[in-house]
């Protein structure tokens, strides 16, 4: 039973007002004197005591029950909690719990286990719940199905024995993907029923900084919807860092400690192997340290936070990269192109080329110095829709149908041989991605590289084209032309000696691997790999020795995701190799997230008490009431009965005034 007007129910405290007359109920105090007793001498007599006591009590309880009766007519009640309005008012549940590395501080992972019990206390059995855990992938836990094919008294004890199956993992944090997985878990439990229900996900999470929200960037979110953060705050926010270092020396590897700008500690102690090397960081700074060629894994110590203090190194192998060059001079030719690019990814510690001339073995690096047949075009169109990088030299005005197809243009953009004396280089993009490298006051100056040739192209007729560095007669010099998911960079220059300077200046190597950056090796870095990658397996690998020791036998074609940090060794070829697996990097990063960054995104976040929001859903709440209250019209009935019970009231009190007018008629 519930009212619509509750404040009414305090009229119901007049029922004290019938109890109190009836106790304070006392004998007539009238005197009559008669004319023979006025000359005696009165007698004081003590008084008689009359213990107070109900008389007439049923009439009483009438009274009292007219009262409250009335209190309730006022109050306008009405029934609720049928199927249908429950049905209505329920909400499905979907808890999303993250399990990322991050959540192994000390600490931390006990409370949001309790959290999520919390969760589970105040959730409705009857009302619809999924678990659904998320890292750097997203897993249900426990379904809508399988809680509604539960046992209603038992569907607790199943979620919080999921609960208790679940721990940490290694891997890093997509609470974007994890956000969308539960919408999505919610709207297509709304698509198989027909009754409206809204819907919320409560996430039980750190909230790093680095969560990985753009997922959820320009989401669609289903109607009703509303996200809950119930943030999980650990004991010692601060942490210091450990990471690989690039360095220019194969033989020196070195690593990178970084100190939250908030700690109150600068000095650390890096372990490795029975060396301790003492390391002083400053709060907000970090420092570069070398370690022996030889070491396999180097540790913090002196860090409240743990989790992250172990690195893992692999010795450095020449990797294999295949490189194509599409030119028209000789590979031995002194004055041709493909002469300084072959020698500018020349085979060395960190890399082992393999120089291919057919599209079809895939080459990671490649360049294009010729004009293209339409199968080569084809095949070049395809690298570059696949997120591939492509450098194209024009090394003549012929080559503007090559140029106008692997851009995607109906017709050749215009391009025609410059004239006049030779160029320089100015107005170079420094900000641009594939020329941050050169930013540096010494590494910027390109006055000494002169052109002696180059082609005359119209920037605007390429779409999307950013002109990277121009020649000082404002002449384009090197593009950056988007092709699907790739990129396509123009020299309107070779660095041939017949046309510039350029593979004779100490810019043409750092350049080249710039241009290819992603796409091949990566220079001065040690060979390691993080948590949720997919380690490289050969035909030949047959089994992997993981980190803690245990022996995995591979099927054949089975992919090899690294599930823990350590050392991964793959066995099988005519040689061993060894893959160093790190935690990513954006774990370490614990600052906290601010929720505003989610609104800004979209994500339809749960309203605080006295909103906008909040009142909105109280008005639908009310509505729901009114109209509950207005179809059963309840207080109908309360007044019908009222006044049956006032007629009997009425009948009640004459009988008893009847019984006692004998009494009064009697002579003295």
């Amino acid at each position: 039973m519930n009212f619509l007007v509750p404040l009414y129910l305090l009229g119901a405290l007049a029922v004290g007002v019938p109890i109190y007359l009836h106790l304070r109920r006392k004998p007539p105090k009238d005197a009559v004197e008669f004319g023979s007793l006025m000359f005696l001498q009165s007698t004081e007599y003590p008084p008689v005591k009359r213990s107070r006591r109900l008389e007439n009590v049923p009439l009483l309880l009438l009274r009292c029950l007219a009262l409250l009766l009335l209190a309730g007519l006022f109050a306008r009640p009405f029934l609720s909690g049928s199927d249908q309005d429950r049905e209505e008012a329920a909400k499905r549940t979907v808890l999303l719990i993250d399990t990322s590395a991050s959540m192994r501080r000390a600490g931390l992972w006990e409370k949001a286990h309790a959290e999520a019990v919390k969760v589970l206390g105040e959730a409705d059995a009857r009302d619809p719940l999924a678990i659904v855990a998320v890292d750097g992938a997203v897993r249900t836990v426990v379904d809508f199905k399988a809680w509604q094919e539960a046992v209603p008294g038992r569907r607790k004890e199943l979620a919080e024995q999921a609960l208790d199956g679940l721990e940490p993992s290694w891997q890093g944090t997509d609470l974007g993907r994890g956000l969308l997985a539960a919408a999505d878990l919610l709207a297509d439990a709304a698509a198989d029923e027909d009754s409206a229900r809204d819907g919320r996900i409560v996430v039980i999470s750190d909230l790093q900084e680095s969560a990985g929200l753009e997922p959820v960037a320009g989401a669609t979110w289903p109607d009703g919807l509303r996200v809950e953060l119930r943030a999980i705050e650990a004991d010692g926010p601060t942490n210091a860092t450990l990471a690989v270092a690039p360095t220019a020396d194969p033989g020196r590897p070195m690593v990178r400690v970084g100190n939250d700008e908030s700690s109150e500690r600068q000095e650390f102690t890096l372990r490795i192997g029975d060396r301790e090397v003492p390391a002083v960081v400053p709060a907000g700074e970090s420092r570069v340290f070398e370690v022996p060629a030889d070491a396999t894994g180097v540790v913090l110590a002196g860090d409240g936070q743990d989790f992250d203090n172990r690195l893992f190194l692999s010795p450095r192998v020449a990797t294999p990269v295949t490189l194509g060059f599409l030119g028209e001079s000789a590979a031995d030719d002194a004055d041709g192109s493909d002469y300084y690019f072959r020698r500018a990814f020349g085979r060395s510690g960190l890399m082992e080329p393999r120089f291919v001339d057919d599209l079809g073995e895939a080459p990671a690096i490649l360049a294009v110095a010729r004009p293209l047949d339409g199968a080569e075009i084809q095949a070049v169109r395809g690298h570059l829709e696949k997120g591939g990088r492509v450098l194209l030299v024009l090394a003549s005005s012929g080559m503007a149908g090559t140029l106008g197809q692997l851009a995607g243009l109906e017709k050749p953009p215009g391009l025609e041989e410059a004239g006049g004396r030779y160029a320089l280089l100015e107005g170079i993009d420094f900000d641009h991605p594939l020329l941050a490298g050169f930013r540096d006051p010494r590494w910027r100056d390109f006055t000494d590289v002169h052109f002696w040739h180059h082609r005359k192209l119209d920037a605007a007729a390429l779409p999307g084209a950013r002109v990277m560095a121009r020649f000082d007669n404002g002449d384009p010099a090197w593009l950056d032309v988007p092709v699907g998911r790739g990129g396509l960079v123009v020299m309107t220059s070779g660095w041939q000696p017949h046309d510039s300077q350029l593979a004779l200046s100490s810019k043409f190597v750092p350049l080249l691997y710039s241009i290819f950056a992603g796409q091949g090796p990566r220079i001065g870095e040690a060979r390691q790999f993080f948590t949720g990658d997919t380690l490289p397996v050969k035909a030949a690998d047959r089994r992997v020795v993981l980190p803690g020791g245990a022996v995995r036998e591979l099927a054949e074609d089975e992919v090899l995701v690294a599930d823990e940090p350590g050392i991964y060794r793959l066995e099988g070829g005519t040689q061993a190799r060894r893959y160093a697996v790190n935690l990513r990097p954006s774990e370490s990063v614990l600052r906290p997230l601010d929720p505003s960054a989610l609104e800004a995104l979209g994500v339809p976040l749960a309203a605080a008490p006295g909103d906008a929001v909040a009142a909105g859903e109280m008005g639908k709440r009310r509505l729901r009431a009114r109209e509950a209250e207005e179809a059963q019209d309840l207080w109908r009935w309360a007044a019908l009965g009222l006044l049956m019970l006032l007629i009997i009231e009425s009948a009640v009190a004459a009988r008893g005034s009847n019984a006692k007018a004998p009494m009064e008629g009697v002579p003295t």
